[in-house]
């Protein structure tokens, strides 16, 4: 089964990929302190979403990066119609921090896709590493609301150690030298509503396409993905928004 696939029809109509409050990020997009002249490096950006709504607001420029070539070439598309005089561009690959001037950037985004700048810790410091002084880095990451049932890490493929705790998350931003803006978590509403829009859409393709030849894979993923959060990623998984700053040069 194509991953990219399964992903772009079950977050249909959902305008940023990841159980996040649109109206909060939407909120926090506004009051960035960007302007025309500002760069922004969206690493995982999906279809693109988030740097085009910066665009929108405030002008700039900036690249997307996101191994999913359909939704680069949405992305792509959208930004040709949405911001054709915005220098906005949308590579398709894996992110290479090298490919990247360092300090090039006033706002280094990355949100729920760690994996790709190999986890928080990494993230932090690679990003940091290409946003100038002064400038600030946006992270969506998730955290253990509490201690993860064994059966769950298994379902997950992942461990214990996988993920902090949201001060944690915090914690760990401060002792890399870097101020800490605002945070939030994802309310339990708004994790609901992603989660019951992400399983929907899924049956509403398969019902709307019964010879669909991944038909069986992808109603084993989703039937699966949805007991395992009813089962027990409802109480024990969290998503912050992390709003940090690098250091200035003078302190």
């Amino acid at each position: 089964m194509d991953r990219a696939r399964f992903s772009q029809i079950a977050h249909a109509g959902i305008r940023f990929w990841n159980p996040v409050d649109p109206d909060v990020l939407e909120a926090w997009i506004a009051r960035l302190p960007l302007s025309p002249s500002s760069r922004v490096l969206d690493v995982g950006c999906g279809r693109g979403e988030l740097l085009l709504r910066l665009a929108e607001v405030h002008g700039c420029g900036g690249v997307g990066v996101d191994i999913a070539e359909s939704s680069i070439e949405h992305a792509r598309g959208e930004a040709g119609r949405r911001v054709p005089r915005v220098g906005v561009m949308f590579e398709h690959g894996p992110f290479e921090a090298g490919a990247f001037e360092p300090a090039a950037f006033d706002l280094a985004v990355c949100i729920g896709s760690g994996h790709a700048v190999g986890g928080y810790r990494a993230g932090l410091e690679t990003l940091s590493g290409l946003v100038t002084p002064g400038g600030q880095l946006l992270i969506g990451e998730g955290y253990w609301r509490r201690d993860p049932d064994p059966g769950y890490l298994g379902f997950l493929g992942c461990t214990r150690d996988d993920l902090n705790t949201h001060a944690g998350n915090i914690a760990l931003a401060e002792s890399l030298g870097l101020g800490v803006v605002d945070t939030h978590e994802t309310s339990d509403a708004a994790w609901a509503a992603y989660e019951d829009t992400y399983h929907a859409n899924v049956l509403r393709h398969l019902e709307r396409h019964p010879d669909d030849p991944d038909r069986g894979a992808m109603r084993a993923r989703i039937e699966g993905w949805r007991e395992a959060y009813q089962r027990w990623g409802r109480e024990t998984l969290g998503f912050g928004l992390y709003l940090l700053q690098i250091p200035r040069n003078d302190g």
